[in-house]
């Protein structure tokens, strides 16, 4: 996205996984970073060209989420299974 094509549509998730559309009137202070009219900033991979493509990184998102917390999950089991282990000689 360069600065010619500002101000510009284009569609973020919010924290709460929300599609929305917001428009970009301003290039950031710092490299990759793009600004609203109220001021706030977003990094360039976290906007998307459409509603469509925005959908599709949020469940990217929580893909790699969930499969954060099944590793965890793992080796909490496995936790378990050492201390059950070691608590078998006392």
């Amino acid at each position: 996205m360069s600065e010619n094509s500002l101000p510009r549509k284009v569609w973020v998730l919010t924290p709460g996984f929300a599609p929305k559309e917001i428009e970009l009137v301003r290039i950031g202070f710092y490299p990759g970073y793009f600004e609203t009219s109220s001021g706030k900033s977003y990094f360039s991979t976290d906007i998307y060209h459409s509603k469509r493509e925005a959908i599709e990184a949020g469940w990217r998102k929580l893909d790699d989420q969930w499969s954060t917390l099944q590793k965890r999950a793992d080796a909490i089991v496995k936790n378990k299974a050492m201390l059950s282990k070691h608590s078998a000689d006392i």
